[in-house]
């Protein structure tokens, strides 16, 4: 499942999720942020980055693999804070 898509980062959250993974080529994270930040096409954004889809895709994966823990993290705190709301009232 796809937790990221083109254009859907703003810059700050981009720099959090790329901290987490093992990506160290500037034109990798060049292309990713054109293209979860700025919103350029996958393709586009590798091919101006020089980049080759397959290195982009792969980079890619591992983003969204971040992102998908943090969602997941996420709906983790929201059921245990949303139960504790609900016996802070009772």
């Amino acid at each position: 499942m796809k937790y990221i898509s083109q254009g859907s980062q703003c810059q700050r959250r981009f720099e959090l999720l790329l901290s987490r993974t093992d990506i160290r080529s500037e034109n990798v994270k060049a292309a990713l942020k054109d293209h979860l930040v700025t919103g350029l096409s996958d393709a586009t954004a590798a091919a101006i980055n020089g980049v080759s889809q397959s290195n982009f895709n792969r980079a890619f994966n591992a983003v969204n693999d971040v992102a998908e823990t943090v969602e997941k993290i996420k709906e983790l705190d929201w059921v245990r804070l949303g139960a504790n709301q609900l016996t802070d009232k009772f």
